[in-house]
């Protein structure tokens, strides 16, 4: 088997990887990261019951709007079974915070990945995970109560959290940020928000 045979069955066994481990959010993993409104839409349905249409005329900035089983779906779906949100899925159980994201919308969540929670030092998460009030404030300025798309995003200079803290979002770099997190997925749709991923926790 020659060298070149070897990189593109290595690279064929990667893509099969990242394909089974991210599920829905390979799309949006693979391909380009503000990706256009029917592919996002297409990824993050899932096996839902959604066809997305091919135009949002109910939505000026791309986002569409649910209907059958999808419009169902909370913001704490997008993050229910994939396995880059451990940290975040417990967070929010010592917080009692489900209710929040089960909730009325609208709702913009900035969900940030195990990754985020990686940098912390060993006191730092132990003393985050074992205060309830912390991962109160620390969720709570992760949603703003609305609907905001990365076009949205793209037109604001600041976001407020409904934990009463204005966020900047910056967008003069290589990538979009929320305050000192990058955004780095966007536009994951669900019934009553939507989601963000972000690789940090603004603390």
């Amino acid at each position: 088997m020659t060298k070149h045979d070897t990189s593109n069955r290595n690279f064929i066994w990667i893509a099969a990887v990242l394909a089974m481990g991210l599920g829905p959010l390979a799309a949006f993993s693979l391909g380009q990261r503000f990706a256009d409104d029917e592919t996002m839409a297409r990824a993050e349905a899932g096996d839902r019951n959604y066809e997305p249409p091919n135009l949002y005329p109910d939505s000026s900035y791309g986002l569409p709007e649910l209907t059958g089983k999808a419009a169902d779906t909370t913001v704490r779906d997008i993050t229910a079974n994939a396995g880059l949100f451990d940290d975040y899925r417990r967070a929010v159980a010592d917080a009692g915070f489900g209710k929040v994201l089960d909730g009325p919308g609208p709702l913009t969540v900035f969900v940030p990945t195990d990754h985020a929670f990686d940098r912390l030092d060993e006191s730092q998460r132990e003393k985050l995970f074992s205060d309830e009030g912390k991962l109160v404030a620390v969720l709570s300025n992760l949603v703003v109560r609305d609907r905001l798309s990365a076009t949205d995003l793209l037109q604001r200079e600041r976001v407020q959290t409904i934990g009463g803290k204005s966020v900047p979002i910056d967008t003069g770099g290589k990538s979009m940020s929320f305050g000192s997190a990058d955004i780095i997925k966007t536009n994951l749709v669900a019934g009553n928000g939507v989601v963000h991923i972000i690789d940090g926790l603004n603390l």
